[in-house]
C-alpha cells in the first residue's frame, strides 16, 4: 500500500509538471520580442537655408547644406554626431533612401522643445579650384564652374533624411536647393 501511495504521488507530480510547468516554458520560448517602436517623423520639421562651397585644398571642395530645424514637441532632443546619427540621401528618381552619398552631420546638436536651430551637412568632392581666385572675386567662368559642381552633386538628390537611432527620431531635410538662383548664393567662399 505504501508503494502504491508513493507511486500515485510521483505520478501526480509528473502530471503536474507535464500540464503546468512545461507548457509555460514552451510558450515563453515561442513568444516573439515586441517590434521596435516606429520612427518619430513629426516632431521636428526642417527648412532649407542655403548651400555653400568651401575649398578644402587645391583639389577638393566641400558642399555645406544648411537647414533650420524646428522642434514642435514638448521634448528636448540631443543628437550626437557618431554611429547612431545616420544621414541618407533621398533619390529624386524613386523617392528611395540611399547611403551611397557620404553626407555627414557637421556637429552634435541640441534642439530644445519649441525652438529652432540651424544645422549643416557636409559632402566633400574632388574639385579643381580656379587659380588666382581672390575672396569676393567671382567672374562668370568661375560661377559656371561652381554651378556645374553643385548641379552634378545634387542633380539626382531630392533631399536628405537624418535618423537618430538612439531616440528613433527621423528628420526629413528637403532638397530646395533648386530654388537657389543667384550666383552669390550658389558659390559662397569663406
Amino acid at each position: 500500500m505504501k508503494k502504491l501511495l508513493i507511486f500515485a504521488v510521483l505520478l501526480g507530480v509528473l502530471a503536474f509538471l507535464l500540464f503546468q510547468v512545461l507548457p509555460r516554458r514552451a510558450t515563453q520560448a515561442v513568444t516573439k520580442p515586441p517590434p521596435p517602436p516606429i520612427w518619430n517623423s513629426g516632431a521636428v520639421h526642417s527648412t532649407f537655408a542655403g548651400v555653400q562651397i568651401r575649398e578644402l585644398d587645391a583639389t577638393r571642395a566641400e558642399l555645406i547644406f544648411s537647414y533650420d530645424l524646428e522642434n514642435s514637441s514638448n521634448t528636448d532632443y540631443q543628437l550626437t554626431k557618431g554611429p547612431t546619427a545616420v544621414v541618407m540621401t533621398r533619390l529624386k528618381s524613386s523617392d528611395t533612401l540611399s547611403s551611397d552619398e557620404a553626407a555627414e552631420l557637421d556637429h552634435s546638436i541640441f534642439l530644445p522643445a519649441r525652438n529652432r536651430i540651424r544645422i549643416s551637412l557636409r559632402i566633400s568632392r574632388p574639385f579643381s579650384w580656379p587659380t588666382g581666385l581672390k575672396t569676393g572675386q567671382m567672374g562668370p567662368l568661375h560661377q559656371d564652374k561652381f554651378r556645374t559642381l553643385l548641379s552634378q552633386e545634387v542633380g539626382g538628390i531630392a533631399g536628405f533624411t537624418l535618423f537618430d537611432q538612439a531616440t528613433r527620431l527621423q528628420i526629413e531635410l528637403p532638397g530646395s536647393w533648386q530654388a537657389v538662383q543667384a550666383p552669390s548664393t550658389v558659390a559662397q567662399l569663406y
